[in-house]
């Protein structure tokens, strides 16, 4: 890249040759977008692959991560002339989640294991080890349980896996404290309640449980029921979430395009967003707002009402050359919920906008396979995103 004398304009090349970015913005009425761009922390971000962002009259940063966490996953060619497979080393992570204090980090892999990283150094410290004899099954989501009074035991995670295993984990001790066997379910999704006392699970069966934490006993199935007035869920379950103002209100989505509302006393939805494609842990709740992340190449990033249940905005996410599918969206834990983050594959990127404004605020890019999870820094101006090639990226932006 390089500058022109007179410090206007910029020079990038592009796999047409070189041209003048100014100049072709300016012929489509169009202002210069400014990127600001470093290298990684670990050195390897591959410009040429990369894909600008052309979104009308934004400033955009292209952010470089502070850690990256893990091993990439390396395909390897298998020597063996009655065998076109390949094999790899490393693992997709699947789920990324911030320990409630921010010091530590869990990521769960495709081999079921769970990697829980320093926040500090980016070391591996503790290994959450998956279920023998069943290297395939993933575990697909992870939660820390709240830090509360009424939690005598710290450091604990809930994790849940393909083979509809529940488990429950000390982390520094690394060992299984108990295990909920819902097959042939298999769970994708789960969520705690602020408070740590209750939790949900969710995935293929189309059903929603919320299960005691202190008993570890199924207290309701929410399933809601075909030829009522709410049926609920007609297919799998991607997404949990439960609200941090009423202990009773739960958000669930996945892929029969719905977002269900829950009261968690009833057994059918209280009303429901129409509208959404869920594939992963990509809706969250702020007050009355939702924001949900769907599984498609237009209108993916969306904010709506919670009491009309309406559509209230389409956050602009353009791409010049490949679109990007979304597996994972958060709001900042910040108070007021400033920024929204979100992720997936096709263009295999991340995106940070300002929630009220719908302004990008910068771009993540440089990952080899999709972004399949997202979550802030408790406290921090900081955010993970996993991707499929077996990485986990620290991100640090500044907060307005």
């Amino acid at each position: 890249v390089r500058y022109s004398p007179d410090g206007r304009d910029k020079a990038l090349p592009s796999r047409h040759g070189s041209r003048n970015v100014a100049d072709d913005l300016r012929a489509n009425g169009d202002r210069p977008a400014v990127l600001e761009m470093s290298q990684p922390g670990d050195g390897s971000m591959d410009i040429s692959s990369m894909s600008q962002p052309q979104q009308k009259g934004f400033m955009s940063k292209i952010f470089s991560p502070t850690l990256v966490l893990g091993e990439q996953v390396v395909q390897q060619e298998v020597h063996d002339v009655s065998s076109s497979q390949k094999s790899a080393t490393g693992h997709e992570v699947f789920c990324v989640r911030y320990s409630p204090d921010g010091q530590f980090i869990a990521a769960s892999r495709g081999n079921g294991e769970i990697d829980i990283y320093s926040t500090v150094n980016g070391n591996k410290v503790y290994l959450l080890p998956g279920q023998q004899g069943f290297d395939g099954a993933p575990t697909c989501c992870v939660r820390f349980r709240p830090n509360t009074n009424s939690s005598k035991t710290k450091n604990v995670l809930l994790s849940v896996n393909a083979n509809g295993l529940v488990k429950h984990w000390h982390m520094t001790s690394m060992k299984c404290l108990h295990t909920i066997n819902e097959d042939p379910n298999q769970c994708y999704a789960l969520d705690y309640r602020a408070d740590g006392l209750k939790f949900a699970t969710a995935g293929q069966d189309h059903q929603v449980r919320i299960y005691d934490e202190a008993t570890k006993t199924l207290q309701s199935t929410l399933t809601g029921g075909y030829g009522r007035t709410r049926a609920g869920h007609s297919n799998r379950v991607f997404s949990l979430k439960f609200s941090t103002d009423d202990e009773n209100l739960l958000l669930s989505a996945g892929w029969d395009n719905t977002i269900q509302v829950w009261d968690i006393r009833m057994d059918v939805p209280c009303r429901s967003v129409f509208g959404t494609h869920i594939t992963g842990d990509s809706i969250d709740l702020y007050d009355n707002y939702i924001v949900s992340g769907s599984w498609r190449p237009e209108n993916q990033l969306q904010l709506w009402d919670l009491r009309t249940c309406t559509l209230l905005k389409n956050y602009n996410w353009t791409n010049a050359s490949h679109p990007c599918l979304l597996y994972g969206t958060q709001f900042s834990k910040d108070v007021g919920a400033t920024y929204i983050i979100a992720g997936g594959s096709g263009a295999n990127e991340a995106r940070l906008y300002k929630r009220e404004s719908g302004e990008q605020v910068g771009v993540v890019l440089g990952m080899k396979q999709g972004v399949y999870s997202v979550d802030f820094h408790p406290s921090k101006s900081q955010v993970a995103i996993a991707s499929g090639d077996g990485t986990v990226r620290l991100i640090d932006y500044q907060r307005e």
